[in-house]
């Protein structure tokens, strides 16, 4: 609570009573008795209502964060705010004026605040004629820091097989039923009580905000949203109300991110595309009532309840919850499928004390690998022109510039920009970093290069079957094709009208919407749930009303595995053979199940590095790099580096590296090092060739 010191009327009256109380205090302490209170309460009290004690504003990427302040004093005043350090040193020597807004409310922020330790803040109100002192408060233990709104199933909540407790004194949890922030200890406080939704158990949070902080020396603050059971459809309609107060009750504050840990009710029976929908729509309705781009951690969690044990089920919901990530404001979590054993409770569902801290550590990785660590930014070596950025390092979401610089007679080729071998906006003037290092690529071409460009993508976009695409979403593709035969059939059209025409068709192709194809097999229905032993608790969220939040209105998703093999319209077929930046791809299956591509060849053998990404995206379809085709980078005698990021490689075929660099660098993933080297071993390779860690 707020320490409150009032110093009184500025009128002859109170400025008796003070000097009388100061003559009989003398007295008193004297005769060894208390006659007065600490504290003397004039006719109106300034009262602090943002920030609570424990409270921690959200910091930007350079530390710093803003304070807002809220306070209520009925008097005529000026109210100002300052901030002191831990030893009493005031961060700024100028004071924050507060502005007045209705009633009796004063308002004002403090910024450029350093992020690290606790702050305390002291407000008071002075009179504006001859600045008397009337009335001050002051909050103790404000921090700037990390925030984020936690949501999901019982394992993201407080079903955990005990509770646990922030060793750190700078970890808070938001209590959204007081408003107010307390230090963070299991159960945390949650918006439809203790015993229903939140269940009185343990959670992971406590354990992450210590992890993180001992990564990054800052307060950690977490409010805390998840419901046992909940689908994820559910958490989109029916408990969203909760979700949707923590946004609201954290705006004076700010947050870095929603991390969400669910899966598990929506395993057995979900089909994968109408979970995706769900999904998107979810993170869709969170965007837009925090009325930006909130940043989402998504987990990769399928173990559904105790002994399940559908492997191919559960590697198709963490592909699916991969799917909806694009690792710079979307970002794949952890999973915490593999804690078996003593790391779940005596129910085998719910985390023990052992999961919970293990999984704690866990989200504390990912969030500071992804959001609070910076990545390098490096470009090939290309033909006929070069790539220059604004940046050498940036942290994932922020915007990299990029500037094509041609050779004399060339130009960017429209598409051809890649980022990790993965394609970037169409225009190439810049793209989001990744929560990791990226490479950067491209192809300049001549004249006569642009020309075939468009010529191909035009051929591309008529072979199109409009006819399985909603009518809205192929009107734009319309236009872009007959512009681009307009202009192919135009004397003289320059390289920006060919370049512009390129990029209309393939942003009409990206734009395209297909028409839902209902399932041809009947839907199953939901087989009951073994109970576990002991039945957890788990019992619904308060059945307050909640205005369904709406679906997202995007483009088809990305299709992603499901329970069922039938191939979706479109579906590219075996065989087909795909060019991605430097290297030409062959897909080897292309089932809704299992969608894969071989490394076919290296289309430029004066390259002196690639690297091979863990997916590559065709037709809206994600494919995973599983093999080195034969040969595939024969006789690339000036490649002195090739980066495997795929970890998923389970071939490499006769003579892959044969007469390539002799003193060529094969950089694995860590973790694979020992398998690499064994499929790498008889594939054309040297003895000075090196293989190592990435």
């Amino acid at each position: 609570m707020p320490s409150l010191r009032i110093l009184g009327k500025r009128d002859k009256y109170m400025k008796l009573l003070k000097n009388l109380k100061v003559i009989v205090t003398v007295a008193a302490v004297a005769l060894g008795i208390g006659l007065f209170p600490s504290v003397i309460h004039g006719e109106t009290d300034l009262k602090i209502t943002v920030p609570t004690e424990r409270a921690i504003y959200q910091r930007n990427n350079e530390n710093l964060g803003q304070v807002n302040i809220s306070v209520d004093y009925s008097g005529d005043a000026v109210v100002k705010a300052r901030l002191a350090k831990a030893d009493g040193e005031a961060l700024n020597e100028e004071w924050s004026t507060l502005t007045k807004r209705d009633g009796s409310t004063y308002e004002g922020t403090i910024s450029n605040v350093p992020g690290g330790g606790w702050y305390t803040l002291t407000v008071k109100a002075t009179d504006p004629n001859d600045g008397t002192e009337l009335a001050a408060s002051s909050v103790s233990k404000v921090g700037v820091g990390e925030v984020f709104i936690t949501g999901g199933q019982s394992n993201s909540s407080n079903f955990g097989g005990e509770k646990t407790v922030a060793k750190a004194d700078t970890v808070s949890a938001f209590n959204p039923n007081t408003k107010a922030w307390q230090h963070c200890e299991d159960s945390q406080p949650e918006k439809n009580g203790l015993f229903s939704s939140a269940n009185g158990g343990g959670s992971a949070w406590p354990s992450m905000g210590d992890a993180l902080v001992e990564k990054i020396g800052v307060p950690v603050g977490f409010v805390t949203t998840g419901v046992g059971s909940a689908t994820i459809e559910e958490l989109r309609v029916k408990h969203y109300h909760a979700i949707k107060d923590a946004i609201q009750d954290l705006k004076p504050y700010g947050y870095r991110a929603f991390l969400l840990h669910q899966g598990e009710a929506d395993t057995p029976n979900t089909k994968r595309d109408a979970y995706l929908k769900s999904l998107q729509g979810l993170i869709a309705q969170t965007r837009e009532d925090a009325g930006y781009d909130l940043n989402w951690v998504i987990a990769q969690v399928s173990y559904a309840w105790s002994n399940y044990k559908d492997t191919q089920k559960m590697e198709s919901m963490k592909a699916t919850q991969r799917s909806a990530c694009n690792d710079y404001n979307i970002f794949v979590g952890p999973t915490t499928d593999d804690l078996q054993g003593e790391y779940r409770h005596t129910d085998n569902l719910h985390l023990s004390k052992l999961g919970l801290e293990e999984h704690g550590k866990r989200w504390a990785d990912v969030v500071y690998e992804k959001m609070m660590s910076k990545h390098s930014i490096k470009t090939d070596a290309m033909q006929n022109g070069q790539l220059l950025v604004n940046k050498e390092q940036a942290y994932a979401g922020d915007v990299v510039e990029v500037t094509a610089q041609p050779a004399e007679g060339y130009f960017l080729k429209i598409g051809s920009l890649s980022v990790n071998g993965t394609p970037a906006p169409v225009d190439g003037s810049s793209f989001h970093m990744l929560g990791s290092d990226v490479t950067l690529s491209a192809e300049f071409v001549d004249y006569a290069g642009l020309q075939g460009a468009l010529k191909e993508q035009l051929t591309s976009a008529e072979k199109i079957d409009l006819t399985l695409y909603e009518v809205a979403s192929y009107s734009s593709l319309v236009s872009a094709i007959a512009s681009a035969k307009e202009i192919l059939a135009k004397d003289g059209a320059n390289a920006e009208e060919l370049q512009n025409a390129t990029a209309a068709i393939r942003k009409a192709k990206d734009a395209l919407v297909l028409i839902p194809v209902p399932d041809p097999t009947p839907t199953p229905k939901p087989t009951k749930k073994p109970t576990p032993s002991p039945a957890p608790t788990e019992t619904p969220s308060a059945t307050a009303s909640a205005t369904p939040a709406p679906l997202a209105p995007t483009a088809t998703p990305t299709p992603v595995p499901t329970a069922n093999s039938s191939l979706t319209p479109n579906l590219p077929k075996k065989g087909t053979v795909i060019k991605k930046g430097a290297l030409k791809y062959t897909i080897t299956s292309s089932t809704q199940k299992t969608k894969t591509v071989s490394v076919k060849q290296l289309t430029n053998k004066k390259k002196t590095s690639v690297t091979i990404p863990k997916t590559i995206s065709y037709k809206g379809h994600t494919y995973k790099v599983t093999e080195i085709g034969k040969k595939a980078f024969y006789q690339a005698k000036k490649l002195k580096t090739v980066k495997i990021s795929s970890t998923t490689i389970k071939k490499i075929g006769k003579d892959a590296f044969k007469k390539v660099n002799a003193k060529i660098r094969i950089k694995v993933p860590s973790d694979k090092l020992k398998s690499y080297k064994k499929l790498l071993k008889g594939k054309g390779l040297g003895s000075k060739a090196k293989i190592v860690k990435s």
